[in-house]
């Protein structure tokens, strides 16, 4: 059973996080009365616009699959991070901000959550391979 902090915590993310967009959500976030809502929107709005956006659809899609096909999807995502966009991987800009430079300062592409639009996240949800060639194709 739900533990009544659980409980009172999904009170508070539920009705942000149910939304239908990244965009909905932070917009929703930042209008809120709350301090923990606006702290909220203000960490997603340092974070990758591109990729809450895949993480989004990614755990959206993951809800009606089994643990292949959803392993099967995360390794395609993976090899996509890394790339699909050759010299603009949000994930080597991310280390290169946190960990190499350490200037804190990503410069995302898109720069804001406003400008993804749904082809640029599709993309992630492509495998690279066909299916019968797919790195993790035994898994049943």
């Amino acid at each position: 059973a739900a533990s009544a902090l659980q409980k009172s915590a999904r009170g508070q993310i539920d009705p942000y996080f149910s939304l239908g967009s990244v965009g909905e959500i932070v917009a929703a976030l930042e209008a809120a009365d709350s301090d923990w809502a606006r702290a909220t929107a203000a960490t997603l709005r340092k974070r990758s616009p591109l990729m809450l956006h895949v993480v989004l659809e990614q755990i959206r899609r993951a809800r009606d699959m089994g643990l292949a096909d959803d392993l099967r999807m995360e390794r395609d995502m993976v090899r996509h991070c890394f790339f699909l966009r050759p010299g603009q991987s949000e994930t080597v800009e991310g280390i290169r901000a946190l960990a190499v430079d350490k200037d804190h300062a990503p410069q995302w592409n898109p720069g804001r959550i406003e400008d993804v639009t749904p082809d640029m996240v599709a993309q992630f949800f492509t495998s690279p391979w066909p299916a019968h060639a797919h790195p993790l194709a035994h898994l049943s």
